[in-house]
């Protein structure tokens, strides 16, 4: 999380367990967070690095002072003699702390174009004469503020800046949301737990609006009163980006959004809660999601296989249970077993091990029940000619037998397969968020599934 391209910080640095400071620069871009230490009497900075050269070193903390003074704290440093990367940084008043004792009262963080889910209409274009050209004002969304957990708040307030400039054809606005996280404990909560709730935000932006959802700006605040005098000179942390690890220009954003917060309106303290609750259990649904939004492979038949364990995976996570209690089961297996060949008892007992698990034919039919009148606008129909060929496909692409080839799906067929299964799972988390069966309906009535997908060429 940083605000520029790349920054260079030029100062001394001190190691922990060793009373050398050592000369140095630290270079911090998007990605990395990279120490190079210049000692210039080319001493040995440890008698650890002295034992072994090559070994990899670990350090909890390492201190720096820049030469304007920059306070600079690089946590979880990693590297051979001269250079460590670190995973987080601080830069700023909090110095000279270990990292399981730092605690804040707010985190805030920049999400750029967010206005865009509350409303369509923040800038208003105001005609003047020729010789003035024109006005632009931003009216800023209605600030939102509601509660996450028990002991941690959300404030979502909204900023556009204009860039002085000289050049009347071309203005770029900076229009981004303040999202804070405010601790209710008044001694605050540890960084870690914000970085939390800050990767569940991104992962809703990135997945309302099938775009990165990039912080463009992260700051901690030790008090309210700290952040109320300026709001923009917390201290800053870069690195331990929780979700994010690329880059959407902005002219690349088409900042369309699967709904609105208009669409649960009614409901969207729930809508919050929900999709938080999800994120803290299901992180591993999410990541398959996104792993296809974001990193979709070049082959179909991975791009389908990836999207039918999503939806096994969620339906798992939403509907836990089993074919019969474990108990009842066990009774059953054990009868069958007693009746088997001793010399095959232990084969036979492992082929029925996990016959009480629900299969993909049982899953996909209470998935498609979720869904209304078993379609999704013109194009997805859900019903047994569609199950029959996910399941023949699957089949086909996970096992490879020949045998299965004809009844498989391939090529363009495989395509809209492919297609239909986003659809789905799309479909599913926004009513499992409690968006109204109304704005679905509509929501899906003309659902082109890949115009959402503004930053993957088709």
């Amino acid at each position: 999380m940083v605000e520029t391209k790349e920054e260079t910080y030029h100062g001394i640095w001190f190691l922990p367990n060793s009373q050398i400071t050592v000369m140095g620069h630290l270079t911090v871009t998007d990605f990395i967070i990279e120490l190079h230490l210049t000692d210039p009497n080319n001493r040995k900075l440890s008698e650890e690095e002295a034992a072994s050269v090559n070994e990899e070193l670990r350090y909890p903390v390492i201190y720096g002072l820049g030469n304007y003074g920059e306070k600079i704290t690089l946590y979880d440093c990693s590297g051979v003699i001269d250079i460590f990367n670190a995973k987080l940084m601080l830069y700023g008043d909090e110095y000279y702390s270990a990292f399981n004792e730092q605690k804040f009262k707010i985190l805030g963080v920049h999400i750029p174009t967010f206005d865009g889910w509350i409303s369509s209409d923040s800038f208003f274009f105001k005609n003047s004469y020729k010789s003035a050209g024109f006005s632009i004002e931003y009216t800023a969304p209605e600030k939102l503020k509601m509660a996450l957990s028990d002991s941690l708040d959300i404030n979502i307030d909204f900023e556009c800046f204009q860039p002085s400039t000289e050049n009347r054809n071309k203005i770029t606005l900076h229009e981004f949301a303040l999202v804070n996280f405010i601790a209710k404990d008044a001694e605050g909560i540890h960084i870690s737990e914000f970085m939390k709730y800050l990767l569940y935000f991104q992962q809703l932006v990135s997945f309302l609006s099938k775009d990165g959802a990039n912080v463009s700006a992260a700051r901690v605040y030790t008090s309210v009163e700290q952040y109320t005098r300026n709001k923009f000179l917390g201290t800053m942390v870069y690195g331990g980006v929780p979700f994010n690890k690329f880059e959407y220009p902005l002219q690349d954003r088409h900042r369309k959004y699967l709904v609105s917060r208009a669409d649960v309106d009614d409901g969207l303290e729930a809508f919050f809660g929900k999709w938080f609750s999800f994120a803290a259990e299901g992180q591993h649904i999410l990541k398959l999601i996104f792993l296809d939004y974001f990193f979709r492979g070049a082959f179909d038949e991975n791009n389908f296989l990836n999207l039918i364990r999503v939806l096994e995976i969620y339906h798992i996570y939403m509907f836990p249970g089993k074919l019969m209690p474990d108990t009842d089961f066990k009774i059953k297996l054990g009868e069958i077993i007693a009746g088997v060949p001793d010399a095959h008892k232990k084969e036979v007992k492992e082929h029925l091990a996990f016959k009480n698990e629900l299969n993909l034919d049982q899953r996909l039919t209470k998935l498609f029940s979720e869904v209304e009148n078993g379609k999704l606008g013109f194009d997805y129909t859900y019903d047994e000619t569609f199950k029959r060929k996910v399941k023949q496909s699957r089949n086909y692409y996970t096992h490879y037998n020949p045998n299965l080839k004809a009844k498989a799906a391939a090529g363009e067929e495989l395509e809209a397969l492919t297609l239909a299964c986003r659809a789905l799972i799309n479909y599913l988390i926004l009513k499992h968020l409690g968006v109204p069966k109304e704005v679905l309906r509509k929501r899906f009535e003309y659902y082109i599934e890949s115009s959402y997908y503004s930053n993957y060429f088709l």
